[in-house]
């Protein structure tokens, strides 16, 4: 009875733990960081090849076993080394394809009519809810870099504003090794503690 009443426990402890759990992102300020913290090269674009203004509300791009698309309502405008909207005050929406991007950092910005930079909030948003905002004081100074324990499949740059336009710059994907989560190492555990009774077991039968 004992040992009926101690499967069912490990039977029901297995079944909770394995629910699946949310993602786990990390954010990054730091673009070293960032670069140093993924599996392999990954693949960085920085859209200097694309004529002004850019063709069409959507670009793919491809590379290294990663690609992904970007697009907004409007037509997309090249500036030589910046890709961004074309119209004011619309979001700028990264769409990741290959299925296999689990790491994405680069440059976010807003720019005005004339191309220049401008010290306003930025908000960044990822598919799986993780939302950052913040003010760079220069185009050096905004990047951002998200590592996640799931494949990420969009990141949107939200309208800026009025007169502004959402932009990006040397963007890079990529993938990160996932670490365990406490679930995984709980689950584990049990069963090597379950091994390890089931060895007491047959021990004790042997010597009965």
């Amino acid at each position: 009875m004992q040992t009926a009443h101690r499967l069912a426990v490990t039977a029901a402890v297995l079944a909770a733990l394995a629910t699946p759990s949310f993602a786990d992102t990390t954010t990054y300020t730091n673009s070293a960081a960032f670069l140093a913290g993924l599996s392999g090269p990954g693949y960085t674009e920085a859209f200097a090849g694309l004529s002004s203004p850019a063709s069409g509300a959507n670009l793919s791009f491809s590379s290294g076993g990663f690609s992904y698309s970007i697009s907004s309502l409007g037509d997309l405008y090249a500036s030589g080394s910046v890709l961004g909207t074309s119209l004011p005050d619309q979001a700028l929406t990264i769409t990741f394809t290959s299925g296999n991007v689990t790491a994405v950092g680069g440059d976010f910005f807003n720019v005005n009519l004339s191309d220049e930079f401008q010290q306003v909030a930025v908000t960044l948003t990822l598919s799986d809810g993780t939302t950052t905002t913040f003010t760079p004081a220069s185009a050096a100074d905004s990047f951002r870099g998200f590592a996640s324990t799931q494949v990420i499949s969009s990141l949107t740059i939200s309208a800026p504003g009025a007169t502004l336009y959402a932009s990006v710059d040397n963007l890079t994907v990529g993938s990160v090794t996932p670490v365990p989560e406490p679930s995984s190492w709980a689950l584990m555990g049990l069963g090597l503690i379950g091994v390890g009774a089931l060895a007491r077991r047959r021990s004790s039968a042997t010597q009965h």
